[in-house]
């Protein structure tokens, strides 16, 4: 199904994301983690999902592997694409994008988490807790993040400017 996958890549895209202008169409490429083959294939089968006349690439730079599509309607698919870094201009979510976010929130999360998140552990006391990290410049984004947390009735805290973390016990093992 399309709308679970476009939620998940919403997420992707805000994180690590970006669409350029060639010469014909339009490039998306997200940059991940060679380490995560999982979420390197997650990412791809979303693309298809959501533009299934559309192929995907891969290229690997060192540690790094670009997920590319090429297509006319990514502009379309994310209207937050613009000139310029996304933490430095407006990123708001268009009203049927939220519609998605809604009903899909834990999706949008994953997309973000594992795009710009990390899973880690917290030393408490003495004692050892798994926790969740989500970093991003875009304050946008930041609290785009936090409002689809909430709609899970989650409790993000903010950790630093750029960091917010899900570290209660009821939270990470939702």
């Amino acid at each position: 199904h399309q709308y679970p996958a476009y939620a998940y890549l919403l997420g992707m895209y805000l994180g690590d994301g970006h669409i350029s202008r060639m010469p014909r169409t339009w490039r998306l490429r997200v940059f991940l983690n060679c380490n995560r083959p999982d979420v390197i294939a997650r990412t791809a089968a979303c693309i298809t999902s959501v533009i299934p006349s559309g192929r995907v690439g891969f290229a690997v730079r060192g540690r790094c592997v670009q997920v590319v599509s090429y297509s006319r309607s990514w502009p379309r698919i994310f209207p937050q694409s613009g000139a310029g870094r996304k933490h430095k201009r407006v990123i708001e979510l268009e009203p049927w994008q939220r519609q998605l976010v809604e009903r899909y929130p834990e999706r949008f999360i994953a997309g973000c988490l594992e795009s710009d998140g990390c899973r880690h552990r917290r030393i408490v006391r003495g004692r050892n807790y798994p926790a969740y990290s989500f970093s991003n410049r875009s304050e946008d984004i930041i609290g785009l993040f936090c409002w689809a947390c909430g709609l899970m009735g989650l409790r993000p805290r903010r950790a630093t400017a750029v960091t917010v973390s899900i570290a209660l016990r009821r939270d990470v093992a939702r």
